[in-house]
């Protein structure tokens, strides 16, 4: 049997204004960001995030990797495929369409892809 141990204090007064505010919004801020950050900005260091788009199969970008903004997804199947010198078979007509939602269909026509949009197998990983 779990022990749970009350971690507040007991005595949390009653006005509003006393109480830590953890993620408030000012005023003409955009929901959900802390106090004095602005969507895309990276609250610690103040680095710039990019709101980019993959690439390849139009997912959240995490990057640039191997030349390209990829997401996470692509850039790990990239770099198997590169890595392994793995060749992939369409079971299609070469056209499958890779988007977020099909992009583990067809390996041969994501690879294809990959390469169309000017990853580069020499390219290096490059995080934000």
């Amino acid at each position: 049997m779990a022990m749970v141990v009350n971690q507040w204090p007991e005595n949390i007064s009653a006005d509003p204004g006393s109480q830590l505010q953890i993620c408030s919004q000012e005023p003409g801020g955009a929901p959900g960001t802390p106090n004095g950050s602005t969507p895309g900005t990276d609250t610690l260091s103040g680095d710039k995030i990019p709101n980019v788009d993959c690439m390849v199969c139009g997912d959240k970008s995490s990057g640039k990797h191997y030349g390209q903004f990829t997401c996470e997804g692509c850039k790990s199947f990239f770099k198997r495929s590169v890595r392994r010198n793995l060749s992939y078979t369409c079971r299609g007509n070469r056209d499958c369409p890779i988007d977020q939602h099909h992009r583990n269909q067809c390996q041969y026509c994501r690879l294809k892809k990959c390469l169309k949009v000017g990853m580069r197998r020499e390219g290096k990983t490059i995080g934000v």
